[in-house]
């Protein structure tokens, strides 16, 4: 059940403004916040992931993922405000980044000049360093995925929907979900040895298309 422009949620407080994205797992709304006055995403699972057998483990990772990215305090990892019970399900508010994703201005702009590109690309691995850190892998970065700030043009990591725990070097089960040119070989399987290494390949590729325009080879294809 998606919800309506103009529907209100936790008594009030936060008004549905519009549908910013929908895909496999979850919706994004784009709300207002009556409290802070401000404008917020919130992110829910999708209403085709609740008639799931699974969905009680996918409604745990999502709250699992959600507070560990919570505690993830970082300038270019998006700001996670509160998760909040709505309608029988567990809800992500997070802030609203004015601006647009790197894959936008790149069909705006063209290829990036050399310092430009590297230095979105130093600041989403500095993102990508405080996560894994923490014991997170994103498993999805692409320029779609990274919003430029409007005015500082900050970038800055969104979307999570993907992001797994891991421990480096050890051999875990991972859904083996990505995008192709940016998802490394690994992620492509299901049980492989993760680690950082994963989020660096998908760093590598954004760069590639950042400077060239282009998306790389999918990596099955490269590996024959």
């Amino acid at each position: 059940m998606a919800w309506a422009v103009g529907e209100r949620l936790q008594g009030g407080r936060y008004r549905i403004e519009a549908i910013l994205g929908e895909g496999g797992f979850g919706i994004t709304y784009r709300a207002w916040d009556s409290v802070r006055a401000d404008q917020v995403v919130i992110k829910v699972l999708s209403d085709s992931i609740s008639r799931d057998p699974e969905y009680p483990r996918f409604q745990q990772n999502f709250m699992n993922e959600a507070l560990q990215l919570a505690r993830c305090h970082h300038p270019h990892v998006v700001k996670v405000e509160e998760v909040i019970w709505e309608q029988e399900r567990w809800c992500i508010v997070m802030e609203y980044i004015r601006g647009q994703t790197l894959h936008q201005l790149l069909r705006q702009k063209g290829p990036l000049p050399l310092p430009e590109a590297l230095r979105l690309t130093r600041e989403v691995g500095s993102a990508l360093m405080a996560l894994h850190e923490q014991g997170i892998l994103h498993r999805d970065v692409k320029p779609s995925n990274i919003m430029v700030r409007e005015g500082s043009q900050q970038a800055v990591l969104i979307d999570f929907g993907l992001a797994r725990g891991y421990t480096q070097g050890l051999i875990q089960r991972h859904t083996s979900y990505g995008t192709d040119g940016y998802a490394p070989l690994e992620q492509y399987d299901s049980l492989r040895r993760r680690g950082a290494f994963t989020d660096v390949y998908a760093l590598a590729a954004t760069l590639y298309t950042a400077l060239t325009g282009m998306v790389p080879m999918c990596a099955p294809v490269r590996a024959t």
